[in-house]
């Protein structure tokens, strides 16, 4: 996006540093940020963070104000008003935008089609619909899945399309916490049963061996929007998968399947501009064009979360037939699903639970029995940053 840009923009000249990009919250930016701090000097006008957190983290008081205040005038409101809802959430610290989306990343149920017709299962509409073929998988097709819970991101996935209430930011020093809210019950009495009988299984997507032992035994899988790219489609994907084989299905509903349904968020790449930079408005106009101009998200691998770009992008991705049938509909539909009660924040939910869940998961507990202890991790590191950690709202 960075290199178009620069061929785009011939008379700006355009210095490219590229670094760990800072997964799953190992602090890559931030370091960098205190050392620019410390020395006084070496701030990039612009940084590209694959952290949905990262501008909630830089906000701390350590980081000096690091991040521009974009709502102020610097980007124009037309700009932001073009944004899908709930887009720009995580790039708010109070009342101030301190960021642009690149991209969302909004699960949705991706569907193997040649399999479920094979099989003669109907695509769920519901959890409950889901945990069921789940159980039949694991007794008439051993050894194929349903979904993974051996992923970072897990927290996102379940919990957070659960409504599940251990990471709710009400206002700038105030979080919700409670594990035993019966959003919370719900998922992980779903989830226990599915983990155990290996239809779910502690598997990590992204490991080396994940593709070449799941790629032709996955009927289902609940992921982001950008495991289009990521998972099945191309040589550089986990599955590389045939075309026609997969589809993107609507997120998962309680109960019915007329209820509202949620959905979590799996990160999103995130513009951030630095308060440092020597000529504000070059630096503002030049993150616009990298977050919003068709010629550069279509070069994105997630859909874009400024409207008029996602149109172009989807249309693309859907001209490709790839996919068993088009993407738009259902992507459309789940933009606007996910929960916003659990919330970007200071602290890495995705690190809390690699550190404290996967382990346990891996070595044979339930998921159920995670939560709490995610939970009670999630409440020392609020507490740890200044918030009051509430039961109740």
């Amino acid at each position: 996006m960075v290199k178009l840009y620069a061929k785009d923009h011939p008379k700006v000249k355009v210095n490219i540093v590229t670094f760990d990009g800072g997964a799953n919250g190992d602090g890559s930016i931030e370091a960098k940020v205190a050392l620019f701090n410390r020395i006084g000097h070496g701030w990039p006008d612009i940084i590209f963070s694959e952290e949905a957190n990262d501008v909630q983290t830089l906000a701390e008081p350590q980081f000096d104000n690091f991040a521009a205040v974009l709502n102020n005038g610097l980007v124009p409101q037309s700009v932001l008003n073009n944004y899908a809802t709930g887009a720009l959430s995580p790039c708010m610290v109070g009342g101030k935008l301190e960021c642009l989306r690149n991209d969302m990343a909004f699960d949705v149920l991706w569907v193997n089609v040649p399999l479920m017709k094979q099989w003669g299962y109907a695509v769920p509409q519901t959890w409950q619909q889901w945990q069921a073929i789940g159980e039949s998988v694991a007794k008439n097709h051993p050894g194929y899945i349903i979904g993974t819970a051996g992923d970072s991101f897990d927290d996102h996935l379940y919990l957070q399309a659960a409504q599940c209430p251990i990471d709710d930011i009400l206002n700038t020093y105030q979080v919700l916490d409670n594990p035993s809210d019966g959003h919370c019950t719900r998922i992980g009495n779903l989830l226990d049963p599915l983990v155990k009988d290996g239809s779910v299984p502690p598997v990590y997507v992204f490991s080396s061996t994940f593709g070449k032992q799941y790629a032709n035994k996955t009927l289902m899988l609940i992921g982001a929007a950008w495991y289009s790219g990521a998972i099945f489609e191309g040589s550089g994907s986990s599955f590389n998968a045939p075309k026609g084989t997969w589809a993107a299905y609507p997120p998962l509903a309680w109960g019915s399947s007329t209820a509202q349904a949620y959905t979590g968020d799996v990160g999103g790449g995130l513009w951030i501009m630095s308060s440092h930079a020597a000529n504000p408005q070059l630096a503002a106009s030049a993150m616009v064009w990298l977050a919003t101009s068709t010629p550069s998200q279509d070069l994105s691998q997630g859909y874009p979360g400024y409207v008029p770009a996602a149109k172009s992008w989807i249309a693309e991705q859907d001209a490709s037939g790839f996919f068993a049938s088009p993407l738009a509909p259902t992507f459309a539909k789940a933009v606007g699903e996910v929960w916003s009660g659990y919330a970007e924040s200071p602290w890495n939910t995705s690190t809390i639970w690699s550190a404290t869940a996967l382990p346990d998961l891996t070595s044979g507990q339930s998921f159920s029995s995670q939560i709490p202890l995610v939970a009670t991790q999630i409440s020392d590191a609020a507490s740890l940053a200044g918030f009051q950690v509430l039961s109740k709202p």
